[in-house]
């Protein structure tokens, strides 16, 4: 029952409703709840701690919080939406963003790589390189991906490697932590979900000859009542839409102690440890499951979109569909939860002794050259 009323919920937006981001608030707060509660109060305290020097804690991060949330609580869950919450206004310019207190901290490339896939393929290993940005952003730090920063943010929070980018170098040591220790949350949950590290290529269509953009030029029907949706909205959604903090711990109580899902049974928790090998098993999730091998029905958005397409005639996911996606949804957020806890629990046990290990470490065999492993 449960199930269905998550997809009811999906029923009544429409494909152009809101902004197109990574799973939204529900799951990025999901995946952060799921963390919090496989660390002990010390580990909690000391996470809170690094981000109570976040320059936008008032504004952000204890913004809105309930009365039935403790700030070490919610400041620890709005950690995980803060790089979505720092993206403008659509239509903004330029120049006001970049001095902007608040949007100057967005990265749009940070949140996604585009690797290719092609209908038919049957290669499910990660390809070497992603697509390239276009248009190539100006500053180099925006020319990386998901994977670059995820490893990066996790590397500067260690203390092993220096930030870079702008405007973040313009902050405090303290305050750059706090920053990079949110988007360490917010990517883990991100390259987790399939339509951030794949993007269908088809030389027949001529708009997806350079991607469908993770899915963000299709369009899919849930049933045949419901209004067209984006198929990267459609997957952001699956948890459903209104982030209460009432149902961010129901979901994480549920997930983490649902047998099924003990990270003793799943099995790439234990034999994944690197950004590239959770990209690696999105891309195969987004290979199988979403563009079912191939297989999948769709409709282009911009079509519907100018009216050139009939909603009734934008293709329906069929139940089996439904199911599968929405069961790889909440595997795929709960081993972010289990991956990002670890990641929170080894920075804070070396907290009083940084530096003591390398920060990198060399690849084992047989692995690919162009991975770098962190540890």
């Amino acid at each position: 029952m449960r199930r269905v009323l998550v997809l009811v919920s999906l029923c009544v937006f429409a494909l152009t409703s809101r902004p197109l981001w990574a799973w939204n608030d529900l799951g990025h707060m999901t995946v952060a709840r799921i963390a919090y509660e496989r660390l002990t109060d010390g580990e909690r305290a000391a996470v809170v701690a690094i981000l109570g020097h976040h320059p936008h804690l008032s504004e952000i991060l204890l913004k809105d919080r309930p009365a039935n949330a403790s700030e070490a609580e919610w400041i620890f869950v709005r950690a995980a939406t803060w790089p979505d919450h720092v993206r403008p206004p659509r239509g903004a310019t330029r120049e006001p963003v970049n001095s902007h207190s608040i949007y100057r901290f967005h990265h749009a490339t940070w949140h996604y790589a585009n690797f290719e896939y092609r209908a038919g393929q049957q290669e499910t290993r990660l390809p070497d390189h992603p697509l390239p940005h276009h248009p190539l952003p100006s500053h180099p730090a925006d020319r990386t991906d998901i994977i670059d920063q995820l490893d990066h943010s996790y590397l500067i929070v260690r203390g092993t490697e220096q930030e870079q980018s702008e405007p973040e170098v313009e902050l405090s040591p303290a305050e750059i932590r706090a920053v990079r220790i949110c988007w360490l949350i917010h990517l883990i949950g991100d390259i987790h979900q399939p339509l951030h590290v794949a993007t269908l290529v088809d030389d027949r269509i001529p708009l997806l000859q350079h991607g469908d953009e993770g899915g963000n030029k299709l369009a899919i029907r849930i049933n045949h009542t419901s209004a067209p949706r984006n198929l990267h909205a459609f997957w952001d959604d699956l948890l459903g839409t209104h982030a209460h903090f009432n149902k961010v711990v129901e979901l994480a109580e549920m997930f983490s102690r649902d047998p099924r899902l003990a990270s003793a049974r799943l099995p790439e928790f234990a034999s994944h440890r690197q950004a590239w090998e959770f990209a690696e098993e999105s891309y195969q999730a987004a290979k199988e499951i979403v563009y079912q091998n191939g297989h999948l029905h769709f409709a282009l958005s911009s079509r519907v979109e100018s009216h050139e397409l009939a909603a009734s005639d934008v293709p329906v996911l069929s139940q089996q569909a439904l199911d599968q996606a929405h069961a790889l949804a909440v595997r795929r957020i709960t081993l972010a939860g289990y991956r990002l806890a670890d990641r929170l629990k080894y920075i804070v046990s070396r907290d009083g002794n940084r530096g003591s290990q390398p920060g990198i470490v060399g690849p084992p065999q047989n692995a690919s050259p162009t991975r770098r492993f962190v540890r």
